[in-house]
């Protein structure tokens, strides 16, 4: 489960860029429906900028049945390119204020060197990078992967940690779907498309969660159960985050835009209260008419029970793979909708869902055939799947018939494979 943090300036540079190239604005609608144009801009904020932390959340599953168990291990990874990159002074302010501790990168960091296109990875005359040692192993392991709106984290991790980014969109999809066989799962296409919940950023998801398991515990219902290594070997490294606890009530009128986002422009400015657990409430008592796709992510959860700690991407990976192993007991229990098959009461959702539902009906098909994990199976329509702000319709990690993997990937896993049989 992978999943890399301040996600918010990479997207942020995404959209400066289509300013850039398209001043008009039917110049950046069309930017906007056109995929190949966005996967561009990516790759030159990936090219120019750097991953500052990795997150990585290992997640074994010991029990099927009657309820899923798993033994989780989580790793906060800080990074150091050793190649120059660009970075903007209001981002550097949005991290410090977030917790970042750059002293503690510079210092701490593991040195890693972004993939160019005269780069010769895994070659045996040169020390291998750990960073890429790791990458290279997830990739071995053959297991599903869990990101939340990763279509950003996996092509920065493709150009850090592995190749050079292809040309075309279509192309680096050709690579995702040879590179992790056993899928990819995307939480915010979950809740969208599958779970249909009203807000889908990656705080509200994992409170929403953390709502419905003490709900399902208390009710005795099937929910999952976690168990976690002391590591008392590396004690000195290891940091124990509370990642559970409630905000409470602030007594502030809430501030609507960051309930429905996960973002205020006002930031800490703003008079009104950016408490998640109220906006779960508040929707819960009150839900939208009509759910609108929410294009954005969350900061890191920010609680007075909870330590400091807490901003960093290792925590954002914990959440990630908590979600969606929530969500697939849910599911389970829910088979209307893990199927599609669950009505709407509304006529303006059922024609607002109907696209979606035709569209995850096939890839349902298409998907029948990648090995997932027992208890992910009721996820499997969302399997392959990435959100795409301002799309109806997610991505399909699906190679075309008329499209070959890069060249740079197949050397890749042709040395990948050759470390595996030594």
């Amino acid at each position: 489960l992978i999943f890399h943090h301040y996600k918010q300036w990479y997207q942020r540079r995404v959209r400066e860029l289509m300013k850039k190239h398209y001043t008009s604005t039917s110049a950046q609608r069309n930017f906007q429906r056109s995929v190949d144009d966005r996967y561009t801009a990516i790759v030159e904020a990936a090219k120019t900028r750097s991953v500052l932390a990795l997150g990585v959340s290992c997640w074994r599953v010991t029990q099927d049945e009657p309820q899923p168990e798993y033994y989780v291990q989580t790793y906060n990874i800080l990074l150091l390119s050793r190649d120059n990159f660009t970075v903007e002074p209001d981002a550097l302010q949005f991290l410090v204020e977030h917790g970042f501790d750059f002293n503690k990168q510079y210092k701490e960091g593991v040195s890693y060197t972004p993939s160019t296109e005269d780069m010769i990875i895994f070659k045996e005359k040169k020390a291998p990078e750990p960073i890429r040692e790791l990458f290279a192993a997830i990739l071995q392991a053959k297991c599903p992967v869990i990101t939340h709106n990763g279509l950003i984290d996996l092509a920065f991790m493709y150009q850090s940690f592995y190749a050079p980014l292809p040309p075309t969109m279509s192309i680096f999809v050709a690579d995702l779907q040879d590179m992790f066989k056993s899928g990819i799962l995307d939480t915010k296409c979950v809740a969208e498309y599958l779970i249909r919940e009203t807000a889908t950023y990656l705080e509200y998801l994992f409170r929403k969660s953390s709502k419905r398991m003490r709900d399902a515990i208390s009710s005795e219902k099937p929910h999952i159960n976690l168990s976690f290594s002391e590591h008392r070997a590396i004690k000195q490294w290891v940091n124990f985050v509370e990642c559970f606890a409630s905000d409470g009530s602030s007594g502030k009128d809430l501030c609507e835009t960051y309930a429905n986002h996960g973002y205020c422009k006002e930031g800490k400015k703003c008079t009104k209260s950016h408490n998640v657990d109220e906006a779960i409430n508040s929707h819960d008592h009150h839900p939208r008419k009509k759910h609108k796709p929410d294009n954005r992510r969350s900061s890191p959860m920010k609680s007075k029970h909870v330590d400091t700690g807490c901003h960093r991407a290792g925590v954002d990976a914990f959440m990630t793979g908590f979600i969606v192993a929530n969500y697939a007991v849910y599911l389970k229990a829910h088979p209307k909708k893990a199927k599609g098959e669950e009505e709407e009461k509304s006529s303006s959702k059922k024609s607002h869902y109907q696209s979606r539902d035709n569209h995850m009906s096939v890839t349902l098909e298409e998907n029948r055939d990648i090995p997932l994990p027992l208890v992910l199976d009721p996820c499997r329509r969302a399997v392959n799947c990435l959100t795409l702000s301002g799309k109806n319709i997610p991505l399909k990690v699906m190679k075309s018939a008329f499209v070959k993997p890069s060249a740079a990937h197949m050397r890749q896993q042709h040395e990948i494979a050759k470390k595996t049989a030594k």
